[in-house]
């Protein structure tokens, strides 16, 4: 049976029992997105991992609640992603994104079973829908909601989204895809995420997926931007910036929102980790942080997903509000509260609750896999938040323990050799500032004994040249004799592939050579992430130009092309890939989808692919995907054993897939 969902690594969290309130221990976040306060105080969170609401004091010290689980009924939910609360009446509104619903929740006070509520309608367009963000404005014509619905699209290769507009009763009134202008040359949707309202009523657009899908002079602009125009869908023009666009040079800004009391736009971009603040004409007043520093309090946010003021009331003994905000950092598993000083470009935590995925069976950012290759196989999976890997027993049976790598500190994808009977593990780091780790090695070499890493050499330093790496991805091994190995490494923000010799006897690396710069053309790279190498062919997820690419000895050559779907060749960005019994298997991020495309003799891929298989949502028993990693593949008997670990959901799946 074809892509049949085997089995699950990784513990999960476990469900809130009354009675309530409760001091905050380990509440087991998993990757929580939406955040807000009601105006009784009370902190709501989207706990989208575990598809269930948190409810906390003020303070962020006690559970006051919990709200749902997995399921489809009114009151339950399949990743709850986004919060926005009613301007004048106790309810919430949540998007539902793997239910494809809106629910709006009416709320009461909290007492010993926890915050009741109850489902006052939920409501969705006709068709496929798959809500974001969500913003609420009231005016003397009533409660306008407005919801960006991420993955509409009209054709298969028309990436465009689209912010829906509905009534206070739940009844769409008006769609747009792009935000007309006075000049005729409308901004494009796409894959918007984040909304808000300025003072106005006007909408604020976190425009996220710009950057990879629009097209200025017919190639993508490389950055984000974030937008403001009306309910219909026409610019608001900032006075600074004479046009719709607040700013253009986001990577990847997943919310924006008007804090009142600062009188601000804020918009958390998990590319840098990085908060900027905005006037109201536009003006950019600052950015939290700027640089990593040792402490705590100083550091990058961890994949900031939203934020919204906060009012810490009697929890701030000085009684003052400015500069208060609530962000929820993904890539912590925590909602945090901050006092942001923008001029000195500094933040102070004031109260945090988070989620530990330390624990052995946890993950914390899973990302890369390996298959450890002998007659019992051993998957590892690089649990990158915790600078770790963690592997099963023989026979891939569980549970996953952890093993430290050493010198890895984010390690964030995986490659095995395998000379001699011996094993040796590769682990790629993905760091992101040059200042702080420029005298590291990005690329570890470690010698498995009875499953314990040991260190062998580091390579790859930061940077531009022969030998360096920015941003490494997949990495692929190349045997060349008994001693020695080509290791290819997908050299993402450099935009191309870098490979290197290593020798195990000698304990040495030798630079090899780089292949590819950035571009769109053939032999060209945006952003590619993965790298597999066969008997015929090196292929290359080019990531962020919707294909792959492979090299059978006489020059590059692109298969595939952007667009929605499942068949002809379709990507949107096609993540990782491997090679196995003469199939390749394509991770499509957006399409949420593992392509299967029999090599053929030149090398090549065919326009269909054998085999497709993959669900979006937040259950992982059934191996539903939010965000598919680095996947591995090795054939087993009469089958491919495929392991695609989920980096937001923590868990790894293993799929046995036979040909049809």
């Amino acid at each position: 049976m074809p892509g049949r969902h085997q089995e699950t690594y990784g513990v999960r969290s476990q469900g809130l029992e009354p009675p309530f309130p409760r001091p905050v221990t380990d509440v087991g976040l998993s990757t929580p997105v939406g955040v807000v306060q009601d105006p009784a105080g009370r902190v709501w969170v989207a706990d989208a991992g575990n598809s269930r609401l948190l409810v906390f004091d003020r303070s962020l010290d006690r559970v006051l609640g919990q709200v749902g689980a997995f399921g489809t009924a009114p009151g339950e939910f399949d990743l709850p992603f986004r919060l926005a609360h009613h301007p004048s009446e106790p309810r919430l509104f949540v998007t539902d994104l793997g239910n494809g619903r809106v629910q709006e929740l009416a709320h009461g006070d909290a007492d010993e079973g926890g915050v009741p509520v109850t489902v006052e309608r939920t409501f969705a367009p006709t068709g496929d829908f798959h809500p974001n963000g969500i913003a609420v404005h009231e005016s003397h014509g009533g409660l306008t909601v407005f919801v960006a619905d991420e993955f509409y699209h009209e054709c298969p290769t028309d990436t465009r989204s689209r912010v829906v507009v509905f009534d206070g009763e739940g009844r769409q009134t008006g769609q747009f895809r792009e935000v007309s202008r006075s000049d005729d040359d409308p901004l494009g949707l796409y894959w918007s995420q984040g909304l808000d309202t300025d003072p106005e009523g006007n909408l604020l657009v976190a425009n996220t997926g710009y950057g990879q899908q629009a097209r200025e002079y017919g190639r993508p602009p490389y950055y984000a931007n974030v937008l403001r125009c009306d309910r219909e869908g026409t610019e608001v023009p900032f006075p600074t910036t004479g046009s719709p666009v607040l700013d253009d040079e986001f990577a990847v800004p997943r919310a924006v929102s008007y804090i009142p009391d600062e009188e601000r736009i804020l918009v958390p971009d998990i590319g840098g980790g990085h908060l900027y603040a905005y006037s109201l004409d536009g003006d950019r007043r600052g950015e939290v942080p700027s640089v990593i520093a040792p402490d705590i309090e100083s550091r990058r946010f961890g994949a900031p997903m939203a934020v919204t003021g906060y009012d810490p009331g009697e929890a701030d003994p000085t009684g003052a509000i400015r500069g208060r905000v609530l962000v929820t950092e993904a890539l912590d598993h925590a909602v945090s509260a901050y006092r942001l000083r923008f001029v000195a470009e500094r933040k102070a935590r004031l109260a945090t609750v988070d989620g530990c995925r330390r624990r052995p069976g946890q993950f914390d950012y899973a990302l890369g896999s390996a298959v450890q290759r002998r007659d019992d196989p051993v998957l590892w999976v690089g649990d990158g938040g915790n600078g770790r890997a963690q592997h099963t027993a023989p026979g891939l049976d569980e549970p996953v323990a952890p093993e430290s790598l050493t010198e890895n500190r984010f390690p964030a994808t995986l490659a095995t050799w395998h000379p001699d009977g011996e094993t040796y593990l590769f682990a790629a780091d993905y760091t992101a500032d040059a200042e702080a780790f420029e005298d590291d090695r990005q690329l570890h070499c470690y010698r498995l004994h009875d499953g314990e890493p040991e260190h062998v050499v580091g390579f790859g330093g930061w940077g531009y040249f022969g030998g360096d790496v920015r941003l490494p991805r997949g990495m692929a091994v190349e045997p060349l004799d008994a001693d020695r190995c080509r290791l290819h490494v997908a050299d993402s923000l450099n935009g191309r592939v870098a490979s290197w010799v290593v020798n195990r006897r000698a304990e040495t690396v030798e630079d090899h050579d780089t292949r590819g710069t950035f571009g769109h053309d053939a032999g060209e790279f945006w952003l590619p992430s993965d790298v597999a190498v066969g008997p015929e062919a090196t292929y290359v997820a080019d990531r962020s130009n919707d294909r792959v690419q492979y090299d059978a000895g006489d020059g590059w050559t692109v298969a595939g092309r952007a667009g929605y779907g499942d068949d002809a060749g379709r990507f949107l960005l096609p993540t990782s890939l491997a090679l196995a019994d003469g199939y390749l298997f394509v991770v499509d991020l957006v399409n949420r989808a593992v392509k299967v495309f029999e090599t053929l003799p030149d090398g090549g891929i065919p326009d269909e692919p054998t085999d497709a298989f993959g669900t979006f949502g937040g259950q992982t028993a059934g191996g539903d995907l939010w965000f598919p990693a680095m996947v591995s593949a090795v054939a087993r008997g009469e089958g491919v054993t495929v392991v695609l670990p989920d980096s937001v959901l923590n868990v790894a799946y293993r799929f046995e897939w036979t040909p049809p």
